[in-house]
């Protein structure tokens, strides 16, 4: 089956689900059937006339016309040197800058509640709805599908409060807690911390209620970073060992790498910040080294999406991070040679994420006395949080941007 967060796998989902023939599409969207056959199966990639047209046809409210626009711009990335390895990151500015805004993303509850298919085929369809999110995310920043991802969340939990068994509910809540914790995440980029809290609490009663372990730590993770970000130091430490000890060994692998990273973080700050335990430049180093070595484990079966973005470059990242935050001589080369391959390797499609790499580098290159490295790339980061309207991300680069030009 075709990936539902491509084009063509949703279209196929979408498809199905309304037991349309080729014959039957074709003749809604006005368009031929072996162009159709072409598109469900990824052997040819839509113009923007024909996304619309079978946009349309099917109901999708502007999430194919989305999807399709957005699979056209990674292509125009890597044809333009964007690939992993090959990036020069200032045709990547240009290439934001020319992209333009995706398209809107429609009402997306309306087009699951209507449909007529079974439980499992509508939970599908919403973990497609999600991923396709998800991806706009990534290429055009929260302000994008705040809205509709908000909308598709409560769709969610008012269909949980409908659900008339234990199990349906545990199933509805898995779905639940997903979409809230993403809604979490977006509001958190977009510069609400305490509103994100709220949502990442109710995701994780979300999660207990479907028995998911591995997301209900997931999420205190996520907490812990904003109570770390608004300086709650101690709080924040107590969230993640809190977590992992609930996680165990029971949790997901990827969940837990992702775990230790965070609280390498968060011991580094207390040790930046001058915290009485003068251990905790040596616990940092003893939860990377647990996040690299679970990470070896982590993609051996199936991830789950709200972790899916666990990657060599994402711990790259969070090292580069924590060694900043260390300080020392010997930290910050480290740092430097992790964000280094974290800027290599970076994938791509993930456009806004790369806004908080390129500030972590430029930090690091600052503290090394590095001025013109620094320079390189902070202009960058300011330019991608810009353009996908992160405020959590263009304070942090505005910042750097700000020492580097008054030092």
């Amino acid at each position: 089956m075709p990936d539902p967060t491509s084009f063509c796998g949703l279209m196929a989902a979408l498809r199905a689900q309304q037991t349309l023939t080729f014959r039957a599409l074709a003749a809604k969207a006005k368009v031929s059937k072996s162009l159709l056959s072409d598109l469900e199966t990824g052997r040819r990639t839509p113009t923007v006339t024909t996304a619309a047209a079978v946009d349309r046809a099917l109901g999708a409210k502007g999430t194919l016309e989305a999807m399709a626009d957005a699979e056209r711009r990674a292509a125009l990335w890597a044809e333009a040197g964007g690939r992993r390895g090959e990036e020069d990151p200032m045709r990547r500015r240009t290439l934001l800058k020319q992209g333009g805004g995706l398209l809107a993303l429609g009402a997306v509850d309306a087009l699951s509640s209507r449909l007529s298919a079974s439980e499992s085929e509508r939970i599908g369809a919403h973990r497609a709805i999600r991923a396709a999110h998800g991806q706009m995310d990534n290429l055009a920043g929260a302000g994008s599908i705040y809205a509709q991802a908000l909308d598709h969340h409560r769709s969610i939990t008012g269909w949980l409060t409908s659900a008339t068994s234990a199990d349906e509910r545990a199933r509805i809540a898995a779905l639940a807690s997903d979409t809230g914790g993403f809604v979490g995440f977006l509001t958190y980029d977009l510069g609400n911390p305490e509103l994100a809290a709220h949502h990442y609490r109710t995701a994780a009663s979300h999660a207990r209620l479907a028995n998911d372990r591995s997301h209900a730590v997931n999420l205190m993770g996520q907490q812990s970073r904003i109570s770390a970000d608004q300086g709650r130091l101690d709080e924040a430490l107590t969230l993640t060992d809190r977590a992992l000890e609930i996680a165990g060994t029971r949790a997901h692998p990827a969940v837990r790498s992702w775990l230790h990273a965070v609280r390498a973080h968060h011991h580094a700050l207390l040790s930046q910040a001058g915290a009485n335990d003068q251990s905790h430049a040596k616990k940092a180093d003893v939860d990377l080294h647990s996040a690299w070595t679970l990470l070896d484990v982590a993609h051996d079966g199936e991830v789950p999406p709200y972790i899916g973005y666990l990657s060599t470059a994402e711990l790259q990242k969070w090292t580069g991070h924590t060694m900043l935050r260390l300080g020392d001589k010997n930290a910050l080369k480290r740092g430097r040679t992790a964000l280094d391959e974290a800027h290599t390797i970076w994938p791509s499609e993930t456009v806004r994420g790369a806004a908080e790499m390129l500030t972590s580098s430029a930090s690091i290159h600052l503290a090394s006395g590095d001025h013109e490295a620094a320079d390189a790339v902070i202009s960058t980061a300011v330019s991608i949080a810009t353009a996908t309207g992160s405020a959590r991300n263009l304070r942090a680069a505005l910042a750097v941007q700000t020492r580097l030009a008054t030092t």
